[in-house]
């Protein structure tokens, strides 16, 4: 009987001991989740599973504070890792950094191939008919022909004398006529010129007033055409943008956690009718309905003298909400397209991160800037299928974080030599004129070893509005 005790008893003890359970609440300080962790040791060992870590403890090593030590480091990861660090906005960074990269590289493309095309010169060519001016000369020949006068008989005494008395009286006629017909001449010619003067006044003042005529004719015309003109470019400036192109991507993109979440991007493009000049806009909202991105973009072509695509200067500006932190990101680019070589690019971006924590306290403001290097190209795989490859080693060396009382005692700035790849592969087929269906897969690796590759997947179509 005393034996039968003494086992119930120590079978009691044991019980005890192994019975204990063992429990611990932490707060998520960017979602604002609770969890509460439990391992139940009345087997001896127990399952215990935090933010997606499963891992077994025994007893002993619940009592030797091994079980705690991996609690903290599990929490300390995922902070590291959660959507408020600044390790998921530079995987956001690099992720639109290659989205980015894909349509500037399609941009360049179809603008080099917009305007390469000889531009014609269209020269009015008149038809100027030579007119030969005949002059008719009516010349009349004047034929005088000097008759000599039967000669007189000579008489002697008065008829001598009458014949002198005619002689005088004829040679006075003759100085007298001709003199008045030399006076007559002078007079009809002097009316003749002065009437042909008159004329040719009159001519020239009627060749001033058709001058005048044809110069006010010719005013209004140039006015007519200037007014036309400036109709035409008023209609051109109104016109120099194409239609409104809008797209809708569902993507399944990866966490550092490795969850997925599933997001909505919804994009509108635009460009001029030279294709020289294109903005962008981008909308992300994430299934929680507490992440949301938005990015604006401007991208500018620069073309040679032989309309070939020298540069492409872009400007993208991005506001992301996780949660309760905000991020804006700043990023430059400039990109050189090298024809069947693809597309050379160089970036760089700051980036600026603040807000408060799922318990309402102030989290410590963050700048970071850093760098991209890339490499793209477009190769048409079928009449209608485009695909679009780009690879890119991103950056952010520097970082700066700002002091916060009760938090930072002092400002502290660190330097990192980690180095972030991107490798997208986008997929365009065109199904009509004006419908196309995308789908695009990026990797995302991180040299650190901490970080694990990321995988987003993207499907989705392009219609003009």
């Amino acid at each position: 009987m005393k034996k039968l005790l003494t086992i119930l008893f120590f079978l009691c003890i044991t019980q005890l001991s192994y019975s204990q359970t063992f429990t611990q609440t932490f707060v998520d300080r960017c979602t604002g989740e609770v969890q509460v962790v439990t391992a139940d040791f009345t087997t001896g060992s127990a399952v215990v599973s935090f933010y997606n870590k499963v891992r077994l403890f025994t007893y002993q090593q619940f009592v030797n504070g091994e079980l705690q030590q991996w609690l903290v480091q599990q929490y300390a990861w995922w902070q590291a890792l959660s959507p408020c660090s600044s390790a998921t906005t530079q995987s956001q960074n690099a992720q639109n950094a290659a989205n980015n990269a894909t349509n500037n590289t399609n941009t360049g493309g179809s603008s080099g191939s917009g305007s390469s095309g000889s531009s014609g010169s269209s020269g009015s060519s008149g038809s100027s008919g030579s007119g030969s001016d005949s002059s008719g000369s009516s010349g009349g020949s004047d034929s005088g022909s000097d008759s000599s006068g039967s000669s007189g008989e000579e008489s002697g005494g008065e008829g001598g004398g009458g014949s002198e008395g005619s002689g005088e009286g004829e040679g006075s006629g003759e100085g007298e006529g001709s003199g008045e017909s030399e006076g007559e001449g002078e007079s009809e010619s002097e009316e003749e010129s002065t009437e042909e003067s008159k004329e040719e006044e009159k001519e020239e003042e009627k060749k001033e007033e058709d001058k005048e005529e044809e110069s006010e004719e010719e005013s209004e015309e140039e006015s007519k055409e200037e007014s036309e003109e400036d109709e035409e470019e008023k209609k051109k400036k109104e016109k120099k943008m194409m239609p409104i192109q809008l797209k809708a991507d569902l993507m399944a993109q990866q966490a550092l956690t490795l969850d997925y979440n599933s997001v909505l991007n919804i994009g509108a493009s635009m460009s001029s009718i030279y294709g020289d000049v294109s903005y962008t806009a981008n909308l992300q909202v994430y299934d929680n309905l507490k992440q949301a991105g938005l990015t604006l973009g401007k991208s500018k072509v620069t073309l040679n003298n032989n309309y070939q695509v020298s540069w492409v200067d872009a400007v993208n500006v991005s506001f992301m909400r996780n949660y309760s932190m905000n991020a804006t990101t700043v990023s430059l680019s400039r990109m050189k397209p090298m024809g069947k070589l693809g597309t050379l690019g160089l970036g760089i971006n700051y980036s600026y991160m603040f807000g408060k924590d799922a318990l309402n306290q102030k989290m410590p403001n963050m700048a970071s800037g850093g760098w991209n290097l890339l490499y793209a190209n477009s190769f048409m795989v079928t009449d209608r299928i485009n695909y679009s490859p780009a690879f890119i080693v991103a950056s952010n060396p520097i970082s700066y974080t700002q002091k916060l009382d009760g938090v930072i005692d002092a400002p502290f700035s660190t330097i990192s030599k980690d180095t972030i790849m991107i490798l997208a592969n986008s997929f365009t087929a065109q199904i009509t004129n004006s419908f196309s269906v995308n789908f695009s897969w990026t990797v995302i690796r991180s040299s650190n070893p901490f970080l694990p590759i990321m995988n987003s997947f993207m499907v989705g179509s392009k219609i003009p509005f």
